[in-house]
């Protein structure tokens, strides 16, 4: 497997339960460090139980679309593994890339697409997604929306549809007592980017018109920080909105029990749509 989203800790336990069924030997392969949405998020080790986990190197880490790995070729030359997923959309060259080269050595590929808008992509990007589409042995849609829209483009091959990332009982989990309320406090939690598309700037406008007994927390980071927060005090809730910033992906379990619920005021827009909302 080949995977920057699996530089987050967290999200490493799906590999480790992948590892456990019988017959399956997996590697799966990262980045040293993916850069997006203004995040920098560094390689942690957090669940490498029953399967290797290798770094290898990574060009244009702050590029979504241009990333790709130049060593790629040499691990799957040791490895040689039965089969290659790509946990990445068809349009960006690290997906061409990938699919190019473990064809050169017959070794089958998949790929993986959240692509819930009918987008077409100018050069070169829709000819890597024409070539991915045409080459990929299998492909996984995270939601049916992304699945319709794969065949919408003309894929034509062996498609199945499963979110990326599920939840663990075993660390997801409400408190044992509850959270206890404070004089009628109540709690609003946010976690995720901070960027247009989240529409956090709503959240703060919302804010206005709600008990000044309600609070906000805010987990994570994004170059809409500064902005949010001038916008917080312009409207008066800068007092009751704390900005937590990022906190690594293991302590997130322990963020959403001290919150009494949270809110993704996600907006649509020309270019993104809120996919699963794995917050």
């Amino acid at each position: 497997m080949l995977s920057k989203a699996l530089v987050v800790g967290a999200y490493q336990r799906k590999a480790e339960c992948i590892a456990e069924h019988d017959g399956v030997a997996l590697t799966v392969a990262v980045p040293p460090v993916w850069r997006g949405g203004g995040v920098t998020q560094r390689l942690t080790r957090d669940h490498v139980d029953g399967y290797d986990l290798v770094e290898t190197p990574i060009r244009w880490p702050r590029s979504f679309h241009l990333h790709h790995y130049p060593r790629l070729g040499a691990l799957l030359d040791e490895r040689r593994p039965d089969l290659l997923h790509i946990d990445e959309e068809a349009y960006n060259r690290a997906t061409r890339d990938a699919l190019r080269a473990a064809k050169a050595r017959g070794i089958p590929s998949l790929f993986f697409t959240w692509q819930n808008l009918g987008r077409r992509y100018p050069p070169p990007f829709g000819g890597f997604e024409a070539e991915v589409l045409r080459d990929a042995d299998g492909a996984i849609a995270g939601t049916p929306a992304a699945a319709a829209g794969l065949r919408a483009r003309g894929y034509q091959g062996p498609l199945w549809t499963i979110p990326q990332f599920g939840v663990d009982p075993a660390i997801f989990h409400p408190p044992m007592k509850g959270r206890r309320i404070v004089q009628g406090e109540l709690v609003v939690g946010y976690a995720g980017r901070l960027v247009p598309e989240k529409g956090i700037d709503l959240l703060l406008e919302a804010m206005v018109g709600l008990s000044p007994n309600i609070r906000l927390e805010v987990v994570g980071d994004g170059p809409e920080r500064k902005r949010l927060g001038r916008l917080a005090t312009r409207l008066g809730v800068s007092h009751r909105v704390r900005w937590r910033g990022t906190l690594p992906s293991t302590k997130m379990p322990d963020f959403y029990r001290e919150v009494d619920c949270v809110v993704l005021p996600s907006r649509t827009t020309a270019a993104w749509a809120e996919q699963f909302g794995r917050v």
